[in-house]
């Protein structure tokens, strides 16, 4: 059983949470909570509430026993969707990408959520469309394991293959000059890629040993070599490092450029992340954060 936050508004981005979560979940078994935040635009708490009875009803439609309940909550937005998803499975959230101004003025709450949920977070794009491919995760040897459990769970789930996907650069250094490539490295840092895919590999295979797993890795930045595997893919689950929304900015976060530029849903788990979808992944595995 896995318990669903979905926080909803009035948005293109929010609506399609619904839509994403209506896929994803076991109607017999989930449940879901939809919650909306009455603090940020003003809004009249009847046109809150309406909003959420109409979510509750387009889930229930072809669901009749599915677990829904509905919350009005108040206060900050990002202190009211943390506290009031922290006791849940996976919290799902609408990202702002077509507007990405109008997410600046609203004080970039996706991105401030992901970097402080201490459970899985997915975005949901506002150019989501339905799709049945490979679950992507990002592989990196700087990351827990809860990543690639989630990643694995999923597919497990629905049936789906896993896709483990490791970018590496050569790195660098600076000279009087300008900088240097250390190109006399490239074999021993692609060597290093395929030992943490091999790891990755086994750790999956000891805790799913049917599930179909396929694994690549490609010189190249992270964001551009898990949006080119994304093409057919249903969700792409990476791990999370920063903690704090200034710090993914300060320091260029892969996964708030995924959540920028991706039209797959996103799913970003913190390294400690609880939940029953990691149950049983070997804690030697790694998965690629932003």
């Amino acid at each position: 059983m896995t318990a669903y936050t979905v926080a909803i508004d009035d948005s293109a981005a929010g609506w399609q949470t619904l839509d994403w979560v209506g896929g994803e979940l076991d109607p017999d078994h989930d449940r879901v909570r939809l919650l909306t935040v009455n603090a940020f635009r003003g809004e009249e708490p009847a046109s809150s509430a309406s909003r959420l009875e109409a979510a509750a009803e387009r889930l229930r439609r072809g669901r009749p026993y599915l677990a829904v309940t509905y919350d009005l909550v108040g206060g900050p937005t990002v202190e009211a969707i943390l506290a009031n998803s922290e006791h849940g499975d996976v919290l799902v959230i609408g990202g702002q990408q077509l507007h990405r101004f109008l997410a600046a003025i609203a004080g970039r709450i996706a991105e401030r959520v992901v970097a402080r949920a201490n459970i899985p977070v997915v975005i949901v794009p506002e150019r989501w469309a339905p799709a049945d491919g490979p679950i992507v995760v990002g592989v990196d040897s700087r990351t827990a394991a809860s990543a690639l459990g989630f990643a694995a769970s999923i597919a497990v789930r629905k049936s789906r293959e896993l896709l483990l996907v490791r970018a590496w650069e050569v790195p660098s250094t600076t000279s009087p000059y300008g900088v240097i490539y250390l190109e006399q490295d490239r074999d021993i840092w692609e060597h290093e890629a395929d030992l943490e895919l091999d790891a990755a590999l086994r750790a999956v295979g000891v805790a799913h040993p049917d599930l179909s797993v396929r694994r690549i890795h490609h010189r190249g930045q992270p964001l551009r070599q898990l949006l080119a595997a994304s093409d057919n893919s249903s969700l792409i689950v990476i791990g999370r490092r920063h903690r704090t929304a200034l710090g993914g900015l300060l320091t260029g976060s892969v996964g708030e450029a995924l959540m920028h530029f991706s039209h797959v849903p996103v799913c970003v788990v913190p390294p400690h992340a609880t939940t029953t979808a990691d149950a049983g992944m070997p804690s030697d595995a790694s998965a690629d954060a932003g």
